[in-house]
């Protein structure tokens, strides 16, 4: 068995790409003016920032850079755009599923606290949304849906969202954090009214974000002061972080058919190795496909505790996440699983093994055979449990 490390928890935080790293460093190198003022450095730092801007417009198709802001990362993003909707209106009706990103069912929590209605969506055994069972609310309304699932890797269907959404009257908000560049977006974000990246998954530094929000409806901003980000977000702009971020969603525009299909092919071949040499391990989610991001697998080893696993695979070489990567430390059973009906025994046995551009198939065939000998040397303190065929 090789002894090259192989890295595969890429939600929690990756390399960041060349290009990213790149822009950034440019950045860093050069007089760092703040992009507000009137003379030439601060014009050259507007440049910038204007030019990061345009390219994640060109990486959504939408014309209007301008309903483009950055942020400090994910979670800002998903509370500005739940909490600037619910502050705009001033009361109606969320639409939510059980399974949201703690951000998300945080922003939902308090507006709910304040009197605002909340109708959680039910999924199905994969975690598909299921909004034919949904039936609209009055008055204003939010959809809240995620692009990817964090711990399933489920890629909900945009277009039956935006149907509901329409048909109760309500805007569109997508948590794009987890799943952005691996899951297709619609052509100019059609139907969507908010969307929310968080730069590191896309290869760009911790950090850095960014928040869509479409004219037309109500919004209140949530980070007040000055009149940076065209008044959508007051605070000194982080120029390195958001130059990194443009060129990271630049080459995504440029290469992201390649990464998906390179890392697709990473994925079926991990998932088919361990399914092969291990007999406890189950996939959640849907199948590797079109309904699953390439960049995801979420196998539970029924029979062994997730953060015992995960610290086995950390000695043979693999670095994984045991459990949800937003629970881990209170050994909670992950929200998802949950929700999809998983056995309390798979819940707590949830491995998520996340990819990124850099990962290989030859990183797969390693990385099969170190899971099958973690699994193994795990199960070998339980001489009562067979596991491994």
């Amino acid at each position: 068995m090789s002894d090259k490390r192989i890295y595969l928890d890429h939600a929690s935080g990756g390399p960041m790409l060349s290009s990213a790293r790149d822009a950034m460093e440019k950045v860093l190198a050069a007089h760092g003016a703040s992009p507000g003022g009137g003379h030439r450095e601060a014009r050259e730092s507007r440049e910038v920032l204007e030019n990061a801007r345009k390219q994640a417009a060109e990486f959504f198709k939408v014309g209007d850079s301008e309903r483009i802001f950055f942020t400090s990362g994910g979670t800002e993003s998903i509370q500005s755009a739940i909490r600037g909707w619910g502050e705009g209106v001033a009361h109606g009706t969320i639409y939510v599923s059980e399974m949201e990103h703690p951000a998300v069912e945080a922003a939902v929590r308090r507006l709910e606290t304040g009197g605002f209605k909340v109708v959680r969506v039910s999924v199905d055994g994969e975690g598909r949304l299921q909004w034919r069972k949904v039936d609209p609310g009055e008055g204003a309304g939010l959809v809240c849906v995620h692009l990817a699932h964090h711990d399933l890797g489920t890629a909900q269907d945009l277009q039956q969202a935006a149907v509901f959404a329409k048909s109760a009257r309500a805007q569109l908000f997508v948590d794009a954090t987890f799943g952005a560049g691996w899951v297709p977006l619609p052509e100019r974000l059609e139907g969507i009214d908010l969307l929310a990246i968080s730069g590191h998954r896309v290869g760009a530094p911790k950090g850095s974000g960014l928040l869509f929000i479409r004219s037309g409806f109500p919004w209140r901003v949530q980070v007040e002061g000055g009149r940076q980000e065209n008044d959508l977000r007051a605070g000194t702009e982080n120029l390195p972080a958001i130059a990194g971020l443009g060129a990271a969603l630049a080459e995504w525009s440029k290469n992201g058919e390649k990464f998906r299909q390179t890392v697709g092919q990473t994925q079926r071949e991990l998932w088919e190795g361990i399914r092969k040499k291990v007999s406890n391990a189950k996939l959640h989610g849907p199948q590797p496909g079109p309904e699953r991001s390439p960049a995801h697998l979420g196998i539970s080893f029924a029979g062994l505790e997730a953060e015992s696993l995960a610290l086995v695979l950390d000695r043979v070489g693999v670095a994984a996440r045991g459990g949800s990567g937003c629970v881990t430390r209170e050994m909670k059973i992950p929200p998802a699983m949950k929700a999809i009906g998983a056995r309390p025994e798979e819940a707590r046995a949830l491995i998520l093994f996340t990819l990124g551009p850099q990962n290989s198939v030859e990183e797969a065939l390693m990385a099969k055979e170190k899971a099958h000998a973690a699994v193994q040397r795990l199960s070998s303190v339980l001489p009562s449990r067979k596991l491994n065929r």
